[in-house]
């Protein structure tokens, strides 16, 4: 595991270190997705309009699966400076 990931989450309680790993872990999840989705775009269609439709879509749903999780671990980290 990378350096900076250690120091950057070596801070929290063993309890809330666990629930930050696994929240970090959906993020990356949701990115490789939207990663995925837009690698599709680019491949399937070949009207840029519709692409850069498809894809401001691809971006707005994204983010709304993302933001949560975001939401969270923004919590839990005021929660721990407390």
């Amino acid at each position: 595991m990378p350096r900076a990931y250690n120091n950057a989450y070596s801070t929290y309680p063993s309890e809330l270190h666990h629930v930050v790993r696994e929240v970090l872990h959906r993020i990356s999840d949701i990115d490789y997705q939207h990663h995925v989705e837009l690698s599709k775009v680019d491949t399937t269609s070949s009207d840029e309009e519709l692409k850069n439709y498809i894809k401001e879509k691809v971006r707005r749903v994204h983010q709304k699966q993302r933001q949560p999780y975001v939401d969270l671990l923004n919590t839990l980290r005021l929660r721990q400076q407390r």
